[in-house]
């Protein structure tokens, strides 16, 4: 279907008309009628008066100009007639004209950034500190400055790569199960965690700020190393849940309830059921009655499917509801969640993270790094390409992991890595380990004469972490 339209025109009309219904939606609220409640889906103009001192035509065209928009429509409804790359380049093409509308898009020093002093050992307490407040203002330049653990400033200047490594050692820190506010599921895939003090003030504002720094990381291109379980990432495309997302957080309950669905024998006498859920926090069970006197109604053949909805509604969105609105709250604020529903879950987690599961093509790494110190024609870079190219996938992404901070590559190739993958001479001491920065993308290479020795360094540095810094 796609061959029968220009896709540049195409991103470059949805694009315009997405600009042109922002700058609607931004117009001065006019006084509201009972008119303005009429949907512009009907034709009723020959039923309703006109509203006093206007055009009745004018006010209903002006309505039904938001709707007027076939290719963004095409996107809304049917997105997966595009391909995946160009939706990610449609994506990215809403980001930038919010940009422009927001006057980001001037050279970094025209417009005032905001400044946070994190101390590395405390990134997520002091990210929060200064940070949060800004809402969606953190969508501004943000000027991070370290202190080490000796209380010192580093040194350096942020150009961007500074707050691409804030933000990575941010969402790792801060999406940490130890902390408390997200569990995971057998998958080893995040989602909120759902015991009362995570429904608390400071815990919902938590969420609200973790939302914003995601939408940050999407907003700016950075790629994150986070997984979130299906069932959560539905609830960023706007869709319903039901029975099968319950296999993403609790397979065995998923089970069980499909038992129960299917059940031949006699449910009330067998199974002993009635229409109570038990939380466990703390080693403390409580019980909750999913409908008033919930404790005292047996679970029959009769009423199994009601059963089955009342429990999969809870494990999947009441226990979960206030966490999840503060999240999106917050993801809303930096990244409008209508511009990711034209993704799928693995796409949304492709957009976050990168692609996974794919073979990493090194050729097109080595099309889109530049050099510092030597250039590409050194018999150092010569034998670094020679050797990595033949590294199997696992050990591709460890390198990669090793220098930028993420194992994945970006969605529309290297190319779109911010700053782009560098390598700079550390100098002719053959003894000493390849080191990465990973702020800047940057791997610093000893200028070794043989294969085998580049490849033994070069595997030992990546495996153990020993040549990672931060300079």
């Amino acid at each position: 279907m796609t061959s029968t339209f220009d896709l540049q025109s195409f991103i470059q009309t949805v694009v315009y008309e997405e600009s042109h219904l922002e700058e609607i939606r931004n117009e001065p609220h006019e006084q509201t009628t009972p008119y303005d409640f009429v949907d512009p889906d009907l034709d009723l103009l020959d039923h309703v008066p006109s509203p006093p001192g206007r055009s009745q035509r004018e006010r209903v065209s002006k309505r039904q100009l938001a709707f007027i928009s076939p290719r963004l429509g095409v996107l809304n409804n049917i997105p997966f007639v595009i391909p995946f790359e160009q939706r990610v380049t449609i994506f990215r093409t809403f980001v930038q004209s919010d940009r422009h509308r927001l006057g980001l898009d001037l050279h970094p020093f025209g417009k005032p950034k905001h400044r946070a002093v994190i101390r590395r050992d405390r990134i997520s307490e002091d990210g929060f500190l200064h940070l949060n407040a800004l809402g969606p203002r953190l969508k501004d330049p943000i000027e991070i400055k370290f202190i080490d653990q000796y209380g010192l400033e580093e040194a350096g200047i942020d150009g961007g790569g500074v707050f691409k490594e804030f933000l990575t050692s941010l969402t790792k820190d801060i999406f940490d199960t130890n902390k408390g506010l997200w569990l995971v599921n057998q998958n080893q895939e995040l989602y909120p965690n759902p015991h009362t003090f995570s429904q608390e003030a400071l815990s919902l504002e938590w969420y609200g700020f973790l939302g914003r720094v995601l939408g940050k990381a999407l907003y700016e291109g950075i790629l994150i190393d986070v997984e979130f379980a299906d069932f959560f990432l539905n609830k960023w495309l706007g869709k319903q849940s039901y029975l099968d997302d319950l296999a993403s957080l609790d397979p065995e309950l998923y089970q069980g309830l499909l038992f129960l669905k299917n059940y031949k024998g006699d449910v009330e006498a067998d199974l002993s059921l009635n229409f109570t859920i038990t939380s466990n926090e703390f080693d403390q069970s409580t019980t909750i009655e999913l409908i008033p006197n919930g404790s005292k109604i047996s679970v029959t053949a009769r009423n199994r499917i009601n059963y089955i909805y009342l429990i999969s509604n809870y494990k999947l969105n009441i226990q979960f509801e206030a966490q999840c609105a503060a999240f999106f709250r917050g993801l809303n604020d930096i990244v409008e969640l209508k511009w990711l529903r034209m993704f799928n879950q693995v796409e949304i987690k492709a957009l976050i993270g990168g692609l996974d599961g794919q073979d990493l093509d090194f050729g097109d790494l080595e099309r889109c790094t530049v050099y510092g110190g030597w250039n590409e024609s050194h018999e150092t870079i010569r034998i670094f390409w020679r050797v990595v190219k033949r590294f199997d996938n696992a050990t591709k992404r460890k390198l990669l992991k090793f220098v930028t901070s993420c194992s994945r590559p970006p969605l529309l190739g290297f190319k779109e890595l911010r700053p782009a993958f560098a390598i700079r001479s550390s100098g002719v001491d053959e003894s000493r380990l390849p080191s990465a920065s990973t702020c800047v993308n940057l791997l610093k290479l000893p200028e070794y004469k043989s294969e085998t020795q580049l490849e033994e360094k070069l595997v030992y540095a990546i495996n153990s972490g020993a040549g990672f810094d931060l300079s």
